[in-house]
């Protein structure tokens, strides 16, 4: 039997006589579509004979691949898809006049932030329409005569959507200013158990224990009692630090589990900053990104939401210490650098209690507590200085 479908279609002011008599002909109906007195039917190929035989007053005629109602069709099948990509061009369209993206060029914070305040002044922020040549040439030499003793020279270069603002400092050497001298000090007490100072005399050893302030290398270099040579201590000192955590867990807790229903919405993101264009629909639910386009710094996304639903579950008892070891840990990290480690924890004392379990945790952690402190030089009062 011959499975080829095909698309119909003819007027019709009366749907359910129609469908009555397509039902006595044992005719099969894939799909229906039925708008302004037009009905459209997707049939096997074979029936459109017997169609066309024995209901000659609806004038059935079959519906083109390239047709208007076949475009239309396709279009309706990947609905979510297009309104997406045009979505993305009306918002092209809108953003191509646009500022998405301020880089103003220098080393100095200080000097940065200033250009940006004054650029704001003059209304140059993400999001803002874009300056002719003539306006900005207007604006930077009103800044520099503004600042002539911090600024040198600005220009304004623009690439598409985004500003590059290039800044020169204008620099007054102070030919009185001398050389910096500091020691290394103690931030916090702890027992060294590393010294990496890469410059001035080291005052103290491995395994020492230091108060906060005490000085760990000084920038002083003394031969003989004497003061020889001045320098800026720098490197780093770590330490051995205790920290004693208290931390509750409640043995009942909240997972999150998903239902499988899913909705979908658009998140447009701007130099790191996401905003949803529609109101979410679920009240808990996950979220997975897909990348439509991405211009410069501005990016699209589709957004699939899956619902979620809360389910209790409880602990063991290993499993609630476990997590709470867990965030004794965490809650000590927050206070520690880049460079400092958690090295070891033991748990001092347990106890279970309505239904949640008090722990207290024993962390110990490697630390830098070095930091440079300028010390001030009486140069008139100084002898032997090489």
């Amino acid at each position: 039997m011959n499975k080829k479908t095909i698309w119909i279609f003819a007027e019709c002011k009366d749907y359910y006589k129609l469908i009555y008599k397509l039902q006595y002909l044992n005719i099969f109906i894939y799909d229906i579509n039925y708008s302004n007195n037009q009905i459209h039917l997707k049939i096997n190929s074979n029936d459109f004979k017997r169609i066309k035989k024995y209901l000659i007053s609806y004038n059935f005629k079959k519906e083109s691949n390239t047709g208007i109602y076949s475009i239309i069709k396709k279009i309706n099948d990947k609905k979510i898809f297009v309104s997406c990509i045009l979505i993305g061009l009306i918002v092209f369209i809108l953003l191509s006049n646009l500022v998405v993206k301020i880089n103003i060029i220098h080393e100095n914070k200080e000097i940065r932030e200033l250009i940006k305040e004054e650029l704001d002044e003059y209304g140059i922020k993400v999001l803002s329409f874009k300056k002719n040549y003539k306006e900005l040439d207007k604006i930077r030499n009103e800044i520099l005569d503004k600042y002539p003793d911090k600024l040198d020279w600005m220009e304004f270069e623009v690439n598409g959507m985004i500003i590059n603002v290039k800044v020169e400092e204008r620099i007054i050497t102070d030919i009185n200013k001398e050389n910096k001298v500091c020691d290394l000090v103690a931030v916090k007490s702890g027992v060294i158990n590393d010294i990496l100072v890469t410059s001035g005399d080291i005052l103290v050893n491995i395994n020492d224990y230091v108060r906060k302030g005490d000085i760990l290398a000084t920038g002083i270099i003394k031969y003989n009692e004497e003061d020889k040579r001045y320098t800026c201590a720098s490197g780093s000192v770590y330490a051995t630090i205790w920290y004693t955590v208290s931390v509750s867990i409640p043995l009942n807790y909240y997972d999150y589990v998903e239902t499988g229903d899913k909705k979908y919405n658009l998140i447009w993101e701007n130099d790191g900053n996401k905003k949803k264009i529609l109101k979410s629909r679920f009240e808990n639910y996950n979220s997975k990104l897909h990348n439509i386009f991405h211009i410069f710094d501005f990016k699209l996304y589709l957004e699939e939401e899956r619902e979620t639903k809360k389910i209790l579950k409880t602990y063991s008892e290993d499993e609630a210490l476990e997590e709470g070891i867990k965030k004794a840990i965490n809650s000590v990290k927050i206070k520690l650098n880049d460079n400092d480690e958690i090295i070891d924890k033991k748990v001092l004392k347990k106890t279970i209690n309505d239904s949640k379990m008090d722990i207290e945790v024993f962390v110990i952690a490697k630390e830098v507590i070095s930091a440079q402190k300028e010390v001030i030089i009486d140069h008139n009062n100084e002898e032997g200085i090489d």
